[in-house]
């Protein structure tokens, strides 16, 4: 195996001595060298000294590709699998929903007939939505979607998320419906729809601000629910 350009000629690629590396010795991710477990951090699932990180993070300002870097996922297979296989799922759920409830897509949403449903309609949805993401996201890291399009959810060290983030991720993700859904409440409590358009134009805002964040951070695709909650979303090896 060739020398890193970068490394010191002085430290040895293993350790002195002895063809198999000595008990509590790792070797660095990015310079190939060993170095007791104590000196090196796991930095984006590596394993990285400290000179091995500095040239990790040369290599980050430069845009050059890391070693064993995740791979983002593309735009349109990240789309494909949150709008066309777990949106659909969930918009079927919500189409029956609405049925039970004898709500259907011309009833406005400010119609104070059916406000009162609405708010029973969308609170079941919500915490359904919650449920689904926060589940299978702390199960393995995947939605029905990201199972279909290899994807998965990971912290940006590149560990498995946990539970409880994969269920505040799910909120992050909502929030946008929360919103709507407290303008419901507060707009069939006042009987003032103005509220009810206020909520919906906020958790508009608030999904396009997500959607957003994704499209322009063209090195690892993170939504504005995955900086609230230090995670991203990869492209599993196929």
């Amino acid at each position: 195996m060739a020398d890193n350009p970068y490394a010191e000629s002085s430290t040895p690629a293993s350790p002195p001595g002895s063809a198999t590396p000595a008990p509590g010795m790792v070797q660095c991710s990015i310079t190939k060298k060993w170095f007791p477990e104590d000196e090196v951090v796991t930095f984006q699932g590596q394993l990285v000294s400290a000179e091995g990180k500095q040239i990790l993070l040369d290599r980050l300002q430069t845009g050059a590709e890391a070693p064993n870097e995740f791979v983002r996922p593309g735009v349109w297979r990240r789309i494909g699998c949150i709008f066309f296989i777990d949106g659909i799922l969930l918009g079927i759920f919500g189409w029956v929903l609405n049925y039970m409830f004898g709500i259907n897509f011309f009833t406005p949403v400010t119609e104070p007939s059916v406000m009162s449903r609405r708010v029973i309609v969308s609170v079941i949805a919500l915490v359904v939505a919650n449920l689904y993401f926060g589940l299978l996201h702390g199960w393995k890291g995947q939605s029905l979607g990201k199972m279909a399009g290899n994807l998965r959810v990971i912290n940006m060290d590149g560990t498995p998320i946990s539970k409880p983030k994969a269920f505040a991720r799910a909120l992050a993700y909502t929030f946008g419906n929360v919103l709507t859904v407290l303008a419901l409440l507060a707009g069939a409590l006042t009987k003032n729809v103005a509220i009810i358009s206020v909520g919906v134009f906020l958790g508009g805002i608030w999904g396009l601000v997500d959607g957003i964040l994704a499209l322009v951070d063209t090195r690892m695709q993170r939504t504005l629910h995955d900086r609230i909650c230090g995670t991203r979303v990869i492209l599993l090896n196929s």
